[in-house]
Order: C-alpha cells, then sequence, then structure tokens
C-alpha cells in the first residue's frame, strides 16, 4: 500500500515539474515571421584610443559585444597589454 502511494506522490510531482519546466522552453521560431540577422565587425584598437573607436563604432550604430586583451608574448612570459581587440554587431537592413 506504501508503494502505490509513494508512485501516485511521484506522479504528481512528475506532472506538476513538467507543468513549470514548459514555460521555461524558448519558444520555436513562428512561420511567416523573420529572426534579426546581425553583421559583425572586431577591431584592433591601442589601450589609449579605446574610447574613441568605440565612440565613433557607436555613432555608426554598432552594439558592443565584448572586448578583451590582446595579449603579446608567449605561454610562458606575457608582455604587458598595450593593445584591446573589440567586437560589435548591428542589425542588417
Amino acid at each position: 500500500m506504501q508503494h502505490r502511494g509513494f508512485i501516485a506522490i511521484v506522479f504528481v510531482i512528475g506532472c506538476a515539474t513538467g507543468s513549470v519546466a514548459s514555460q521555461l522552453v524558448v519558444p520555436k521560431a513562428r512561420a511567416g515571421t523573420t529572426p534579426t540577422r546581425w553583421e559583425y565587425y572586431c577591431g584592433r584598437v591601442e589601450a589609449g584610443g579605446l574610447t574613441t573607436a568605440l565612440k565613433t563604432a557607436g555613432a555608426e550604430g554598432w552594439e558592443l559585444v565584448n572586448v578583451v586583451p590582446a595579449r603579446q608574448g608567449t605561454a610562458f612570459a606575457t608582455i604587458e597589454v598595450a593593445d584591446f581587440t573589440f567586437c560589435a554587431k548591428r542589425a542588417l537592413p
């Protein structure tokens, strides 16, 4: 008798979890709609010119995605970071 009660409880918890999980799933693209298409731009700039380069890119409609230091050197000895690589995106017309 206890075994059947345990199975019933597990069943109810499973049903509740399934209904909650279905709300967390990203919906598929609907037919007849077009997803946003992007173009990307990556550039390398000296540390002193990073702000200017980002302002220029922003004025042209680019949205910053990432900025990383462009390290120079070997795996054992890294030279001071003097350059940065940045990537940006903007929607295609």
